[in-house]
């Protein structure tokens, strides 16, 4: 390895890694911003932790191998690509709602002029994390370079308007404030940082054995953490840090649909967000905090979506199961029942009055039809076992047995 690189592997649990000769003239950065270091000294990390980065490794590694439907699935890239999008820019101030960008998403959010500039930002972002995914899936290496991350903020600031002489891409040239408590990195020492940053990522995901997963990932937030210190571009860098981010968590072994997480937590935790990276610029200039801010979040995240699959995942074998009770039954009565259960909200009670309105197709069924005709058809998948009731006469509400599928899980104790 190159002398000027040390990464030291000593231990499994110590995953110290640095850079540590760049020239003998001390640059201006490491007078004003001693924090930038390119260390990380995981010793710091304490065992909670160690917890959360193997309880998020050990959840992408189960969200990756779960097989799903391709609607399922292209609809759950489409979800979460909006929370992804709407939470990289609402964080830098973007107004549209989650609603908003789920339509953009789609084409189907016309603005006019005067708000076009937010659409367009919703755009550049969705741009920049479906180019990580089509390389992805083209197996196109995912390098980190200087020229990589002008790219990345060259599409997020495309078409839109900027303050200066400045372009979208391009390192700044002049000192930048940020927000009303910290200044960026010195202009000079811009391009030499996004350098050094690039080449430190690299040996941190270079890590060999058990810890090289773990060192992904603390890298993809490790990058984020550096391009807000540094801010080397005159605007975009928060979109283009989230923009790094996803690229880096997808390296690290995430799902493109996880890989937005981080970028949701964010956005949803604002506040603590600016402190949690206000405090990582402050002595004692400790980045463990924010690393522990970070991957709760990302664990919570991964959490919610793997409830939601395994949503996905019941309804698929709730509908398996209904089909296989009918296998035999081929009346039209019974077909209708069948129509009528795998329209029934899993999860829900349907009130007996609200029935024929569930769907546009069970109201064409019972249209004309009496009203005795739906009191056999709930009886009869009643007794199938299918449908549970609750209420009599006009209070009657109805609702799936879905709680029937529990015969074909693990049995479990409960922890209470």
């Amino acid at each position: 390895m190159d002398k000027n690189r040390v990464v030291n592997r000593e231990h499994a649990a110590r995953c110290v890694c640095s850079v540590a000769v760049w020239g003998a003239k001390m640059r201006t950065y490491e007078r004003t911003h001693p924090w930038i270091t390119f260390q990380l000294d995981t010793r710091r990390l304490d065992h909670e932790c160690w917890m959360l980065l193997g309880e998020a490794i050990s959840k992408l590694e189960h969200i990756a191998g779960v097989p799903l439907q391709p609607d399922v699935a292209a609809e759950l890239n489409t979800v979460y690509l909006t929370k992804g999008a709407h939470a990289t820019t609402q964080i830098e101030g973007n107004t549209l709602t989650e609603q908003d960008v789920r339509k953009r998403v789609d084409q189907e959010l016309p603005l006019p002029p005067s708000q076009e500039y937010l659409g367009q930002e919703i755009d550049n972002v969705i741009r920049g994390y479906n180019q990580i995914v089509h390389e992805v899936a083209d197996g196109t290496p995912l390098t980190l370079t200087r020229a990589r991350i002008c790219e990345f903020n060259k599409i997020v600031l495309d078409q839109l308007p900027m303050d200066g002489d400045s372009k979208p891409g391009d390192i700044r040239t002049t000192s930048v404030l940020v927000g009303s408590h910290y200044r960026g990195a010195p202009a000079e020492d811009c391009a030499f940082l996004i350098d050094r940053l690039c080449t430190w990522l690299e040996d941190l995901r270079a890590t060999d054995g058990v810890m090289r997963q773990p060192a992904a990932v603390l890298a993809a937030i490790m990058a984020h953490l550096y391009i807000a210190w540094i801010h080397p571009f005159e605007d975009g860098n928060g979109r283009t840090a989230r923009l790094i981010e996803y690229q880096m968590t997808v390296q690290a072994g995430a799902p493109t649909v996880a890989a937005h997480v981080l970028a949701d937590h964010y956005n949803k935790t604002r506040a603590e967000y600016y402190r949690q990276l206000r405090r990582t610029s402050q002595v004692p200039y400790d980045v463990s905090a924010f690393i522990k801010y970070a991957l709760q979040g990302l664990v919570d995240g991964l959490r919610q979506q793997i409830a939601e699959i395994q949503g996905q995942q019941m309804g698929v074998t709730w509908r398996n199961y209904v089909h296989e009770a009918f296998h035999e039954k081929t009346t039209p009565a019974c077909a209708r029942q069948r129509r009528l259960l795998l329209s029934l909200p899993v999860g829900h009670w349907t009130k007996r009055g609200d029935i024929r309105g569930v769907t546009p197709a069970i109201a064409e069924e019972y249209a004309g039809r009496e009203e005795k005709t739906i009191s056999r058809d709930i009886n009869a998948l009643h007794k199938m076992g299918l449908l549970i009731t609750a209420g009599r006469g006009a209070t009657l509400r109805v609702a799936p047995r879905t709680a029937i599928l529990r015969a074909f899980m693990p049995l479990v104790a409960d922890q209470d």
